[in-house]
């Protein structure tokens, strides 16, 4: 894979079935990505130390996620999650957590000595400002390092609210992704990398998406050249 031109807040989703395709996407993408975000239930063969491990190899570079697309059931048992997440206490990595799927183990985190991304996930609707920015200050209290946000655009609109929430974060100087989902939420990640956004989303190619809305690393790149 060849380096791109801004590399420093791009994120690659990986979604692979194996410990050894995952840790060959990591390797190969790092010289173009400033992180790699890895999706742990996926992994078929996935055991108590692969996440340690990995992070080992590439503090400061690595998220994971134990949640599937769509907020579909996860598999992996809740005793393997904390297994995993034991192993990751005070490591150099982000863990990202869904606050609506999972709220049970965000409960837990006491446990552990972890630093968080805490999610909101809604693929129906982007809410009210009002219920965002409550839904903000539930995970300001719960303790994320980074709030994320990611709401399906059924209009324009909703893309521009979602990135005056994204200015409005930013001013008062917090760690945040705000993303719009869908055709009306792709302007949101054009404008996030430039406004502020934590880290960008963007897989190589479009088969590689992990959610919808996301573009691709080359064409964000020509974006992000062009508005120079």
């Amino acid at each position: 894979m060849k380096p791109h031109q801004s590399p420093n807040r791009y994120c690659l989703p990986i979604i692979e079935s194996s410990r050894s395709l995952v840790t060959t996407a990591v390797q190969e993408s790092l010289s173009s990505y400033r992180y790699a975000e890895i999706w742990l239930d996926y992994i078929e063969d996935l055991d108590r130390g692969f996440a340690s491990s990995l992070v080992g190899q590439y503090p400061h570079r690595l998220i994971f996620i134990f949640r599937r697309k769509n907020l579909a059931t996860i598999e992996l048992s809740e005793s393997k999650r904390f297994e995993i997440l034991k192993t990751l206490s005070r490591k150099p990595t982000l863990v990202d957590f869904d606050i609506t799927s999972q709220a049970d183990d965000i409960t837990n985190l006491s446990k552990f000595s972890l630093k968080t991304i805490l999610s909101y996930h809604n693929y129906r609707q982007t809410p009210s400002d009002t219920e965002l920015r409550s839904i903000i200050e539930r995970m300001s209290i719960w303790g994320a390092h980074i709030t994320k946000i990611a709401t399906f655009c059924a209009i324009q609109r909703d893309a521009l609210r979602l990135l005056s929430l994204l200015i409005e974060l930013r001013e008062a100087g917090k760690r945040c992704v705000v993303l719009g989902l869908g055709k009306h939420g792709m302007i949101t990640r054009v404008f996030g990398a430039q406004w502020g956004n934590e880290m960008i989303l963007t897989p190589p190619e479009q088969s590689n998406q992990s959610a919808a809305g996301q573009i691709t690393i080359d064409k964000l790149d020509s974006i992000m050249q062009a508005l120079r």
